[in-house]
């Protein structure tokens, strides 16, 4: 009897945590969402480089959902300068903890992309090494590989397609949504390139979670040339 009532609170419990919401993670954790983005714009090719390269940035977000700083994760002058210069105008949503909005992190990854129709030119990965990022309980899940997309056949289309990947606890991409720049097929092009990279999972107090990362496809001008 003293079993069967042991087990019937345990799952009163487990009931009462899951209508609350409560993300129990072990010791010390709870309920937290990381930090979003709000909207997005483009960012541009700048001309005076003449190769691709991929680009990570770490956005430091207040309570308030104010944008306070950026850390370079991964650096390929001068694209660096030209991903810092346009997410400058973006807006973030602020994480929360417990119910109560906090400071956060959100993570974005750069492409930028060479002009390659139908896949001509196009050079193979070229991942910087990573140099960190922003501290906390809460890290962002991080790009293993990371691949160039290819050009659509005839295509004169060029411009920024930002998109917002759920990365799942083990690592897997599990969804893929455009935020920003629905340009003709270069959409198709980034969100199957996208669908190719591999990330190791973002964590929380050291444990594995689900989360959002942010990827920027820039897709060269033909006028740009092959790269």
């Amino acid at each position: 009897m003293r079993q069967a009532r042991v087990a019937l609170t345990a799952a009163l419990l487990a009931v009462t945590c899951l209508l609350a919401g409560v993300w129990v993670r072990g010791q010390g954790a709870g309920k937290y969402h990381a930090a979003g983005l709000a909207m997005a714009g483009d960012i541009a090719y700048p001309m005076s480089s003449r190769a691709p390269g991929f680009v990570t940035l770490d956005v430091s977000v207040s309570a308030s959902g104010a944008a306070q700083g950026v850390t370079v994760v991964r650096d390929s002058a001068p694209l660096t300068a030209a991903a810092e210069s346009g997410i400058n105008s973006w807006q973030f949503t602020p994480a929360t903890a417990d119910g109560q909005t906090v400071a956060g992190v959100v993570r974005v990854d750069v492409a930028f992309n060479p002009y390659n129709p139908s896949g001509v030119g196009l050079p193979g990965e070229s991942l910087q090494p990573s140099t960190g990022g922003a501290g906390g309980d809460f890290q962002p899940a991080k790009v293993l590989k990371a691949n160039y997309a290819n050009y659509p056949p005839n295509t004169v289309a060029y411009g920024t397609i930002v998109m917002q990947v759920h990365v799942s606890s083990d690592g897997q991409i599990h969804r893929v949504s455009v935020v920003s720049g629905k340009i003709g097929g270069l959409v198709g092009a980034a969100t199957k390139a996208v669908k190719t990279w591999s990330f190791a999972a973002a964590t929380y107090k050291g444990q594995a979670v689900g989360s959002d990362v942010v990827v920027a496809y820039v897709f060269a001008s033909p006028q740009a040339g092959t790269r």
